[in-house]
């Protein structure tokens, strides 16, 4: 029930996200969206979703950066269960900042640990703005293990997409013996001209159930 409720809530960010954007963000094409606002955007959609399925909830902030000004990252606890939302943005997509979210799990199980019940789920959401560096072109390949099925709509808008040596998920079974339930990726903006998504511009997501 749980689960069912969040890919529910993934799917509908991205008519939030689009929103957001066009009034409160203008800046996504700069640089892309800060882990704040990313977090706080889906535990707001998580939370209104749960409430519309007739379930009481709230949403908290957690920190696994005590020198971050602003929240990244929540908890949504409901009647049905508690999710953990881990925000991150790929400022660039070299192995340093891939390596960062695993960090960002091992934090958060070392400093939440008492807190995290069977079968919670933890998201795991990210953004990136895709470049020409070779790793930037690369992390749609590691993050979902495959390549889209459409590929020439990437070619088409100058994006040439390669696969990877390495994937998330062997990291995550390797490590954590978890493997994603659910494994998402997006394009939430549309470009302006044809209203087709907006390639450079990606979300990725997944989805852990802690048991």
């Amino acid at each position: 029930m749980l689960l069912d409720v969040l890919i529910q809530s993934v799917n509908e960010f991205q008519a939030d996200f689009r929103l957001l954007c066009e009034k409160h963000y203008p800046a996504i094409h700069n640089q892309g969206m800060t882990e704040h606002h990313l977090g706080l955007a889906l535990s707001r959609r998580l939370a209104r979703t749960l409430v519309e399925f007739g379930h009481p909830c709230d949403f908290q902030p957690i920190e696994l950066n005590k020198n971050n000004e602003k929240h990244a990252h929540f908890r949504v606890s409901s009647d049905i269960g508690t999710v953990w939302i881990i925000s991150h943005h790929f400022v660039n997509a070299g192995k340093n900042y891939r390596d960062q979210i695993f960090k960002k799990i091992i934090q958060w199980r070392e400093e939440y640990g008492f807190a995290i019940q069977p079968n919670d789920l933890l998201l795991l959401a990210s953004d990136h703005w895709i470049n020409r560096q070779t790793q930037s072109r690369n992390l749609l390949h590691w993050w979902m293990g495959m390549l889209p099925d459409h590929i020439e709509e990437y070619l088409a808008q100058g994006i040439t997409l390669n696969e990877c040596d390495s994937q998330m998920t062997q990291f995550l079974d390797d490590y954590f013996q978890a493997s994603p339930c659910f494994i998402k990726y997006a394009h939430p903006l549309l470009r302006s001209k044809d209203n087709c998504s907006f390639k450079k511009y990606l979300h990725l997501y997944a989805v852990l159930q802690w048991s």
